[in-house]
C-alpha cells in the first residue's frame, strides 16, 4: 500500500465511526434510552413491541461493538504514521 493511501486509512476509518455513531444515537433516540440493554429491558417488560424493536437493539449492539473495534484499529493506524 502506498503511503498516500495508508494516510488515509484512519480518515476513512474514522468517518465510518462517526457515520455508524449516528445510527446508533438515532436508534437509541428512537426508543429513548441511552444504552441497547435497556431496549432489551423495555421489550421484557412489554413497554415495547417486540417488533421491530428486537431488530433495533441487535442493531444497536452491533454498531456499538464495531465502533468500538474501529476506534482501536484507528488509533493503532495513527500510531502507525
Amino acid at each position: 500500500m502506498s503511503a498516500v493511501n495508508s494516510e488515509l486509512v484512519p480518515i476513512i476509518i474514522v468517518k465510518e465511526i462517526i457515520d455508524q455513531k449516528r445510527e446508533l444515537e438515532r436508534i437509541l433516540s428512537k426508543h429513548k434510552v441511552k444504552e441497547p440493554e435497556e431496549i432489551e429491558k423495555e421489550i421484557e417488560e412489554g413497554k415495547l413491541p417486540e417488533h421491530p424493536s428486537y431488530e433495533d437493539f441487535l442493531s444497536a449492539l452491533a454498531l456499538r461493538s464495531n465502533i468500538e473495534e474501529m476506534k482501536k484499529l484507528a488509533r493503532d493506524l495513527i500510531g502507525e504514521i
